[in-house]
């Protein structure tokens, strides 16, 4: 996240009088700051030579985010970078034979070497990008993590402190063949009869977009699965 000069910024632009005029002007025209989607800007990015397709994404919002994702009181742009393909693998597990207690689940994330390395390299490529000639007299400051923590151990540590997760997670009932699938390629659970899975937890690794579209899919295909098998 950056500091950026005053007014340029919905931190300014969206406060007392200010955000009566962005709800008036989503109500005659759907834009402005009610008007956002996620993060209007997003780059797709190679972090390294020889990728077939990018394996990072850096999203930037036209605010700076502050607690609850709402608007900070400071002027500023937030930047966001995360991998496309993670490789760490978590795990999840009945805590209780208590239907209301949550079940455990073990994040484990920057585990695989490989998403330790996209996450540096991207959060570097955010930097060159915020710092570019074409930015100056825009952002004017790094915020978070700031310009102090700059090896892999310190930016690491920071993102194990800070980040959080966009949301995504797959594979917990994943489809294939191999011993450790969970349903097969019509998305019948192996082992039991009358049960099928349609949703991303039946994706044997993730997507590189969000996984909403394909989960909308895998429900289309499912359905028309067990109309079929009727």
């Amino acid at each position: 996240m950056d500091g950026a000069d005053l007014g340029m910024t919905y931190n300014d632009k969206a406060r007392g009088v200010g955000l009566c005029w962005q709800a008036l002007r989503y109500a005659l025209t759907h834009k402005g700051l009610l008007g956002l989607p996620a993060a209007p800007i997003r780059a797709y990015v190679r972090t390294r030579a020889g990728l077939d397709a990018p394996d990072a994404a850096i999203s930037w919002i036209p605010f700076l985010v502050g607690e609850n994702f709402q608007l900070a009181k400071d002027s500023g742009v937030t930047a966001i970078m995360n991998i496309l393909r993670s490789e760490s693998t978590g795990s999840i597990h009945v805590s209780s034979k208590a239907p209301n207690i949550p079940p455990r689940v073990r994040f484990n994330f920057l585990s695989a070497q490989l998403d330790r390395e996209v996450t540096l390299e991207a959060m570097r490529i955010t930097r060159r990008i915020m710092t570019a000639p074409a930015m100056q007299g825009i952002a004017t400051d790094e915020i978070t993590p700031g310009v102090n923590i700059q090896t892999d151990d310190e930016l690491l540590d920071w993102v194990r402190n800070n980040a959080e997760t966009t949301y995504h997670p797959v594979g917990t009932c994943k489809m294939g063949s191999d011993p450790m699938a969970v349903v097969d390629d019509q998305l019948r659970v192996r082992g039991m009869q009358g049960l099928r899975i349609a949703d991303a937890s039946i994706m044997p690794t993730l997507t590189s977009g969000n996984t909403n579209a394909p989960s909308i899919m895998i429900g289309e295909k499912a359905s028309r699965m067990i109309l079929a098998a009727a």
